[in-house]
């Protein structure tokens, strides 16, 4: 069982990456998001969180409005 910790795509919890007999699965220890893993490099891949400002609706525009300031 491996823990990473504020990784999880959907509430920023911690993820839980765990093997049982259908193959590798990561958790949400905080929301409960499941999902199957193919290959033991997809967990880090999966668990990289996204950047903020991707998450932030309308961050391009605040950032054309404090170079214009």
């Amino acid at each position: 069982m491996k823990l990473k910790f504020n990784a999880c795509p959907k509430c920023r919890g911690d993820l839980e990456i765990r093997r049982d007999i259908y193959g590798m699965f990561v958790s949400c220890l905080q929301c409960g998001l499941q999902r199957d893993l193919d290959a033991p490099n997809q967990a880090i891949e999966f668990a990289k969180p996204a950047p903020a400002a991707a998450s932030v609706p309308g961050y391009e525009a605040r950032e054309e409005l404090l170079k214009a300031a």
